[in-house]
């Protein structure tokens, strides 16, 4: 044909498929990917699948345990409780207990390696603490502490449905399912863009979150130390927004509270126990990456990736952050 004509070398000894691919442009042969190569990347089946699942089934575990197994022998204290101190101190009270368990309790066990400085484990290798810098952080962690503590309960006990309050009617596991799909993926989107934003605003970062990136190799008990507006539109509101679109039971709440505790404490401690394979500690380190809590919106805007000595780190080669 005419076009082979014109775009065939000299040699007649090429077959015609080699002569088309000859004159097919360079850039339409590296770029251009297929659509569905944009929406489903190759590492995109880990922090989707695997990461989601897993979140959804372990937290799904445990609440079932809190409401058939715990609980219910609680119930008529709970109710006697209520009754003579308010729901709304109830609320306080419990919120503040589960709280304290979960971030000064076991954060505060996480916190150990780095203070011991324990080289074993860590994701940050050659990175010490800086004790008098987490000492200096403790009045900021601490206000925020009280903030949440005061705020989420009062919130909480506001908007949520009379139902929500009723102890001899504990969620069971169809409702406890929906529930906890609902508040992951309502925490991840709400979260990530809330966090992206911080960043991309540059008057944002320098005046707000940038106070949380001085911690460029975290430890687990500076997990809340950042400005108190990032605390209440970043921390809490996320967290709030799935129980309260879904009218959740206010026990299933308690145990999402001391869990995300145990979780963002984990992801903070720079230390392989987290349990996102590294993937926020890496967000401290480059600034740029990891701006969700499981990886899904992350994938989908390209900005995932895990640590060196990560699983699945070695697939993603040296690659940047994808726009």
């Amino acid at each position: 044909p005419f076009v082979l004509k014109l775009c065939a070398p000299r040699s007649a000894q090429r077959s015609a498929l080699g002569i088309w691919a000859s004159c097919v442009p360079r850039a339409m042969a590296t770029t251009a990917p297929r659509v569905s190569e944009r929406l489903f990347r190759r590492d995109m089946l880990g922090p989707t699948v695997g990461h989601f699942a897993t979140s959804v089934t372990a937290l799904l575990l445990f609440e079932l345990f809190a409401m058939e197994w715990l609980l219910p022998p609680w119930v008529p204290a709970l109710e006697a409780m209520e009754a003579s101190m308010g729901r709304a101190r109830l609320s306080l009270w419990s919120w503040t207990l589960i709280s304290v368990v979960a971030y000064w309790g076991v954060g505060g066990v996480f916190a150990l390696p780095a203070l011991w400085r324990v080289e074993g484990w860590k994701i940050q290798p050659n990175r010490a603490l800086d004790r008098r810098a987490l000492v200096e952080a403790m009045p900021l962690v601490v206000f925020n502490f009280v903030v949440s503590s005061v705020v989420s309960p009062l919130v909480l006990a506001a908007s949520l449905p009379e139902s929500a309050f009723d102890w001899r009617h504990l969620p069971g596991t169809w409702t406890l399912a929906r529930d906890i799909v609902a508040w992951m993926l309502v925490q991840e989107v709400l979260f990530f863009y809330v966090h992206r934003w911080l960043h991309e605003d540059k008057r944002m970062y320098a005046a707000i979150h940038k106070l949380h990136h001085r911690w460029t190799a975290p430890v687990s008990l500076v997990a809340i130390y950042c400005h108190p507006f990032e605390h209440v539109v970043s921390n809490m509101a996320p967290l709030l927004a799935g129980p309260i679109l879904c009218g959740s039971h206010v026990a299933s709440v308690g145990v999402l509270l001391l869990l995300g505790l145990v979780h963002t404490t984990a992801v903070h401690s720079g230390y392989w126990f987290c349990d996102d394979d590294g993937m926020h500690d890496e967000h401290h380190r480059q600034f740029n990456v990891n701006y969700g809590v499981v990886g899904i919106m992350d994938v989908w805007y390209g900005t995932y990736r895990l640590p060196a000595g990560a699983a699945g780190a070695a697939s993603q080669g040296k690659r940047g952050p994808q726009a």
